[in-house]
């Protein structure tokens, strides 16, 4: 594994194809940042790859050529948040960039992602790579100090083992073989329940279905009282002579029908 101060080996924390690059106007002062609306958006001056590389405790923002990979420029990080990066005061998607030459000349220059997941993943690589190093110095600094100073490697552990005759209680909410029958609610007998049928809710009534068109309905024949009662009452007033008419409605009238 290559070390912190190794610039051998090189890193690449971040690529995105396609970022679009503005050289912007100075900025008016020094307290105030720059601002995106100010550039000319729709038409960047160049269109490059944007690649964040380390190389130990360096960390470099390279944008280059989309089709060829040619070098374009170079911006040195030293830290983030810092003037090398900057975040403009009206966007999340466009930064302010200090590229710097191999002769020590500095420029700003403007650029912007297409999408504000880029720009995230943009932040984030950046904020990993520092959050990286002072890890790294923090866990150095330890080791320092560690073997400067044996008596803190043999200072005694936290002892959390079991002393002899020592014991510990569970309380679990489990059930005895005799508590099954007094868990159990008493079932209402008088409750009477079809397994796969819900009952009703409560004041509902039950509709009365219509039969389908061309059924019959059942004769059924009246009870002896009723035959009596009418042949006494025929005997005592005579009655008028009606042509005897089958009614063929038969939806007259089914209100003596429950289904």
């Amino acid at each position: 594994m290559a070390s912190l101060t190794d610039d051998t080996y090189e890193s690449i924390g971040l690529v995105k194809p396609e970022v679009y690059v503005y050289v912007i106007p100075p900025r008016q002062s020094t307290t105030r940042k720059h601002r995106a609306a100010d550039w000319k958006l729709d038409s960047p001056n160049f269109i490059c790859r944007l690649k964040v590389i380390t190389k130990g405790e360096k960390c470099l923002i390279r944008l280059e050529d989309r089709n060829t990979g040619a070098h374009f420029a170079t911006c040195p990080v030293e830290s983030y948040p810092s003037i090398a990066v900057e975040n403009v005061e009206d966007s999340t998607r466009y930064f302010v960039i200090r590229v710097q030459n191999d002769n020590g000349q500095q420029a700003f220059l403007g650029i912007g992602f297409n999408d504000r997941s880029d720009s995230f993943d943009f932040n984030v690589a950046l904020q990993d790579h520092f959050k990286y190093l002072k890890q790294a110095k923090q866990i150095e600094q330890e080791a320092q100090q560690t073997a400067s100073n044996p008596s803190q490697a043999q200072q005694p552990k936290l002892d959390l083992s079991f002393k002899e005759g020592q014991t510990i209680k569970i309380n679990l909410k489990s059930s005895l073989p005799g508590d099954e029958h007094a868990k159990k609610p008493n079932k209402n007998t008088n409750d009477s329940f079809v397994p796969g049928i819900l009952p009703p809710p409560p004041g509902s009534s039950i509709p009365k279905l219509t039969p389908p068109p061309g059924s019959t309905i059942p004769k059924f024949a009246p009870p002896p009282s009723s035959i009596n009662a009418s042949v006494t009452s025929s005997t005592a007033t005579p009655t008028p002579t009606t042509t005897n008419t089958t009614n063929t409605n038969v939806h007259s009238d089914l209100s003596w029908m429950q289904f």
